[in-house]
């Protein structure tokens, strides 16, 4: 699991905060590869549930994981002292114009 977990997740964690607007059939694939690995690493049997082993193994499934990334980045995005970032317009989730955007997605 450390390799998994220092290896194989970074690569599809990357830029998660932009992830979360992604179809929900992106999110299934990688959901999908994450089990197939899992599996692969644990060598269990095809009839044990994922589910199961995510929990034995206490892992979260790809859309928690990312939905807490992209919390963590948006809270540092609010309390940044950045002057460029302190900038930009204030974001509203309720406007119509922003529901394809990747904060959206925290607000379903």
């Amino acid at each position: 699991m450390l390799l998994y977990k220092s290896l194989l997740r970074p690569l599809i964690s990357y830029t998660c905060p932009v992830w979360m607007a992604a179809a929900n059939n992106c999110i299934k694939s990688l959901e999908c590869a994450q089990n197939v690995t899992i599996r692969r690493i644990t060598r269990l049997p095809w009839f044990i549930r994922n589910e199961n082993i995510r929990r034995d193994l206490d892992l979260p499934t790809i859309r928690e994981f990312y939905e807490k990334i992209a919390e963590k980045f948006y809270r540092k995005i609010d309390t940044s002292t950045n002057t460029a970032i302190i900038n930009i317009p204030a974001y509203d989730p309720r406007s119509n114009r922003n529901r394809r955007r990747p904060r959206a997605a925290l607000h379903r």
